[in-house]
């Protein structure tokens, strides 16, 4: 497991995920989460693995710190794919609400830009581990859809345009914990749909029902996602979780 090695804090969970598509397996990810004693600081490290068209493999590594609140520290992203290496970093000045945004490309001088942000947002990942933090970045209203921006990067090996905040509604589906059938095991999850805030103003406008969601069933541990599934044929799930934490 090719994880970052000089992390801070100790192992708290451990897992991996497959991702499918139309029942094919095109992707798995490994995932290795740390927590600061001190600071309180979480850290998620994760290594993605997709095998492309040209049979080649796509390597995307994720280095993830939010603090004890759920706000970003800083996200480190690197792709690799034959020789193309790419490199976005994201890091927080929480005293000034501004996000430092750097681009950088194997053999290409790096870009910096600077983003303002509010104190709460969250910044999207390719990491399904990470996929669901900002969650906990506020205080849940489960009896209605709750909305949260999400900075998101649309450069992919070449830098194109300054990351944007979107924003997506969720929405808890009864308050209960429901037992999902994930691979050979059953676990016990917390329901949710996601939406694209968009789609749903433009329903509210024409007066009809939610638009396509995702569905999302989170574990007790730190928003970590059992299920993710669309209204398509692609779907991610654990392969494993283990909690290294006493109870």
């Amino acid at each position: 497991m090719d994880l970052k090695k000089d992390h801070v804090g100790d192992k708290i969970y451990r897992g991996a995920y497959e991702y499918f598509k139309s029942g094919s397996t095109y992707c798995e990810e490994e995932f290795e989460v740390y927590k600061d004693k001190k600071t309180l600081n979480i850290n998620f490290y994760s290594v993605l693995r997709i095998r492309v068209i040209t049979g080649e493999i796509l390597k995307i590594n994720v280095d993830f710190e939010i603090s004890k609140d759920f706000v970003p520290i800083k996200l480190i992203t690197e792709k690799k794919l034959g020789k193309d290496d790419v490199k976005e970093i994201y890091d927080f000045d929480a005293k000034k609400s501004l996000l430092n945004y750097f681009f950088s490309k194997e053999g290409e001088e790096t870009i910096h830009k600077q983003i303002s942000t509010g104190p709460k947002f969250s910044i999207a990942s390719p990491a399904a581990c990470t996929s669901m933090i900002y969650l906990k970045s506020k205080k849940e209203d489960t009896t209605s859809k709750n909305f949260y921006n999400l900075l998101v990067s649309k450069n992919q090996w070449s830098y194109e345009e300054l990351p944007k905040m979107e924003s997506v509604a969720v929405e808890r589906v009864g308050l209960a914990m429901e037992s999902i059938k994930v691979g050979e095991h059953t676990l016990k999850g917390t329901p949710y749909r996601v939406f694209d805030s968009f789609d749903i103003e433009i329903a509210n406008r024409e007066k009809r029902g939610n638009p396509p969601s995702v569905k999302v069933y989170l574990s007790k541990y730190d928003t970590i996602p059992y299920l993710i599934q669309d209204t398509s044929s692609t779907k991610i799930q654990i392969k494993y979780l283990n909690s290294l934490e006493l109870d």
